[in-house]
């Protein structure tokens, strides 16, 4: 390799550089430095696949040891949590407007209510947020008012945001929603190139009518795609929509609902009507709709904020006062969805009033009976147990079962009631429960979840107690727990999407099964 080291020295020398690079590439230099850098002679491997031996039968498919710590965190090491940083909030052009003092990048929120929209309308709106990269404005084609928001926006995206709140009732709070970051110097081109982006894109005409076909075709296409990557995510989002109204209304916007909707807009292909449509749904909520104002930001980006919002496309001399969305409930049905792939995506959902502590008892379930019986045995990909806001679920992830995995969890309840659990484990339990709450988020995430608090009505004082009653889980709670919880898997919904072999064997655990 010394002489090829040498004649590498010599192509980088200013002096006639191409030159050598055309000499080289003639004389096939760079062939024979390949050949000397990777084997010249190709290597085949061949995999033999052979039986189990007779000793090997019944074994796990796999077994995945836990990390262990030279000094692992103990609940005492846990501490009460950090505190938010305090905002303020005061009116500002028939909006209002909150700030959070931050440094550095700039975050500008802009959230319009949709406690007044029909539940038939948000479809549309998911699909607003969907297709206004693609149209244009009076004053710039699609692709100049991109290059401008790359230009002067770090990030600039809209988006519907569904949040269940902590108020009185669990109210859910749903907002039409425009999210900027950028540098504190380009606030000024901020709020011009957001409000001609939301305002002012041309939601009619021939243009708008191609752009509509080409998007809708290529979302369908999409979700098409994610039903065989994520049908979990799916799966949980069908079931859990029967349980609470966020549910619902995240179903008909991303799940089977709205792919139902985006073929409806196929088959019809009445673009001029969707146009129409969008405009005035569009037109509705920008007008009337409450608008909350969020800005991360110094005390210097909040002076100007105010200066600049009142004669922004943002002002209105009268909004419609902010409301709860809300939405009916449908019964809860047992579906199965059959879907190309050839792996298979179990929920189990059931409705659950939010308690903090079960925090635990799901990453109990999680890692000391689901990941044993369905990974590591039952070939899952992966699998799980997740407690929220209005419901607790399990699930599979890329399964080669159906049937099989909602038999093995009937009978996770009774196996984690009748352990024992040492002072170890409940601190590995409880130490990895809290963990979730303290992980690390980038500053844009930060500040979206000041807000959700905002809306949401959390305190420091509540997210304490949360932590409080995380860390003062005991083997005799969790039993407790586990034991009750039983009755609930037994009335819980069953959705899946899975191949169409593993489903029909499974056809008894469902109500209805659609092929999409």
């Amino acid at each position: 390799m010394a002489g090829i080291g040498f004649e590498l020295k010599k192509l980088f020398r200013r002096k006639g550089l191409f030159a050598s690079l055309r000499e080289k590439l003639a004389e096939g230099w760079f062939d024979a430095l390949l050949k000397d850098l990777f084997a010249a002679e190709p290597v085949q491997v061949t995999q033999v696949p052979t039986l189990p031996k007779k000793e090997e039968e019944g074994r796990a498919a796999r077994t995945d040891d836990k990390l262990v710590l030279d000094h692992p965190l103990t609940v005492a090491d846990l501490g009460d949590g950090d505190r938010s940083a305090a905002g303020t909030v005061e009116p500002l052009a028939g909006a209002e407007l909150l700030h959070h003092p931050s440094k550095g990048s700039l975050y500008l929120n802009f959230y319009y209510d949709l406690g007044n929209v029909k539940p038939e309308n948000m479809p549309y709106l998911d699909l607003l947020t969907d297709v206004l990269d693609e149209l244009d404005t009076p004053a710039h084609t699609a692709q100049q008012l991109n290059t401008l928001r790359s230009t002067w926006l770090g990030d600039s995206r809209a988006q519907l945001d569904l949040w269940t709140g902590r108020q009185e009732g669990s109210p859910c709070h749903a907002k039409l929603s425009l999210c900027l970051s950028l540098l504190e110097r380009s606030l000024e081109k901020a709020v011009e190139i957001g409000g001609e982006w939301l305002y002012d894109t041309v939601l009619t005409g021939a243009a708008a009518e191609a752009a509509y076909a080409r998007v809708v075709s290529q979302l369908k296409l999409r979700m098409e795609q994610l039903f065989i990557q994520q049908g979990n995510e799916f799966a949980s989002t069908r079931a859990r929509a029967h349980y609470y109204v966020e549910g619902a209304a995240d179903e008909a916007c991303t799940g089977v609902s709205y792919y139902h909707f985006l073929c409806n807009l196929l088959e019809k292909a009445d673009w001029a009507a969707l146009g129409a449509k969008l405009d005035a749904v569009r037109s509705r909520v920008l007008q009337n709709a409450a608008l909350t104002v969020s800005l991360h930001g110094t005390e210097d980006a909040l002076e100007k904020l105010r200066t600049l919002l009142p004669e922004s496309r943002f002002a209105a001399a009268r909004r419609t006062p902010a409301q709860p969305y809300t939405q009916p409930l449908t019964p809860p049905v047992n579906e199965a969805f059959i879907i190309d792939g050839g792996v298979n995506y179990d929920v189990l959902v059931w409705p659950m009033e939010r308690r903090s502590d079960r925090k635990v008892l799901a990453r109990v379930m999680s890692y000391e009976y689901l990941w044993h019986n369905i990974r590591e045995v039952g070939g899952a990909y992966g699998t799980g147990m997740l407690s929220s806001d209005g419901v607790e679920y399990l699930y599979t992830y890329r399964d080669p079962h159906v049937k099989e995995s909602y038999d093995t969890f009937a009978k996770g309840p009774a196996e984690l009631a009748a352990r024992e659990y040492t002072e170890k484990d409940l601190t590995e339990f409880i130490v990895g429960a809290v963990s979730e709450m303290d992980s690390p988020k980038k500053p844009n995430a930060e500040a979206k979840e000041l807000d959700r608090r905002y809306f949401c009505g959390i305190t420091d004082a509540m997210l304490a107690a949360d932590r409080k009653a995380m860390c003062s889980v005991t083997a005799e709670t969790i039993r407790a727990q586990a034991a009750d919880l039983a009755d609930r898997m037994a009335n819980a919904t069953r959705v899946a999407f899975g191949s169409k072999d593993a489903v029909e064997a499974g056809k008894q655990l469902f109500d209805r099964i659609e092929t999409l």
